[in-house]
């Protein structure tokens, strides 16, 4: 089976803070990476809207082919590094996914940025990152 993969950035010094993870996500996957149906144990018990949001979180995660372009993109265009921790799969429950792409409430701090739109990006997959700034300045959670 493929293996998914959470990937993210440490920046330093990051708009007044020590430190910063930068989420990265596929922002728009054409096909599957991996079925579905082998990534959730209760993927028959999903509802049809429960599903569809299954299937987004499931397309932001990166492969390990997708995870060494990005690492390449971004050491040889910013200087940083990718970091990445796999994925325990399959998910037990489809409603439970974690979700790095985006903050979990509006009243959460961050911004995305489209690295997809840079000139000279050539990655199989379109790529963004998600930095959260709602963590209190100097605490850094990477795995959530």
């Amino acid at each position: 089976m493929t293996r998914l993969f959470r990937a993210y950035t440490v920046r330093e010094n990051y708009k007044g803070r020590d430190t910063v993870i930068v989420d990265w996500f596929c922002s728009k996957r054409e096909t599957p990476a991996v079925e579905y149906e082998n990534l959730v144990e209760n993927y028959g018990e999903l509802g049809e809207d429960e599903r569809a949001r299954a299937h987004k979180l499931i397309d932001h995660f990166l492969t390990e082919s997708e995870i060494k372009e990005l690492d390449r993109y971004m050491d040889g265009n910013f200087g940083f590094e990718v970091k990445s921790k796999p994925l325990n799969l399959p998910f037990k429950d489809g409603r439970k996914i974690p979700n790095f792409a985006a903050p979990p409430t509006p009243a959460d701090e961050g911004d995305y940025f489209d690295l997809s739109s840079n000139q000279g990006y050539d990655l199989s997959v379109p790529i963004s990152g998600f930095y959260d700034l709602s963590e209190p300045p100097n605490l850094i959670s990477y795995m959530n």
